[in-house]
């Protein structure tokens, strides 16, 4: 009887075990899901940081489009002005592709923000710039700008060539 008793309890033992195991698994991935959305809230939320100051602040808009356009003009204050907004952009991207490259951000939203790099680096400013000051940022963000300016330059061709 003492025998049986024991072993119910450790059946019963058994069972609680697989039902704590099932349950911490759930909020595992409860919480994974969590930290995922709150991942990708702060990438949105820094994305829409550096475009902010373009739409708000008129004088920054003509800064930056002038920056584009002729970064060669810039004075010395412009300068730095520019070097700091293009680090603070290209470390954005390099934080998405880390992000990405960890399933931190999905394969659906690395697409739209590969895309975003590629618009700006279809202005020959961008590219250059990150071309100067590559030793910045990882390998990883020089190889992904690589060939993207490599993709832009066989489209170019190819709207060429007849």
């Amino acid at each position: 009887m003492l025998e049986a008793l024991g072993n119910l309890g450790e059946f019963i033992g058994a069972i609680g075990v697989v039902v704590s195991l099932v349950y911490l698994g759930r909020q595992l991935v409860q919480n994974t899901q969590s930290v995922r959305a709150a991942s990708f809230n702060s990438m949105v939320q820094n994305s829409i940081r550096l475009s902010e100051h373009a739409f708000r602040d008129s004088e920054f808009a003509e800064f930056l489009a002038r920056a584009q356009a002729h970064p060669e003009t810039l004075d010395t204050g412009e300068r730095i002005r520019w070097d700091s907004y293009m680090t603070a952009v290209y470390r954005h991207f390099g934080n998405l592709q880390y992000s990405h490259r960890v399933g931190t951000l999905d394969s659906q939203m690395w697409t739209a923000y590969q895309s975003t790099l590629k618009d700006h680096l279809r202005t020959p400013s961008w590219a250059k710039w990150f071309q100067e000051h590559r030793h910045l940022f990882s390998a990883a963000l020089g190889k992904q700008v690589d060939e993207v300016i490599a993709e832009l330059e066989r489209e170019a061709s190819e709207r060429i060539s007849p």
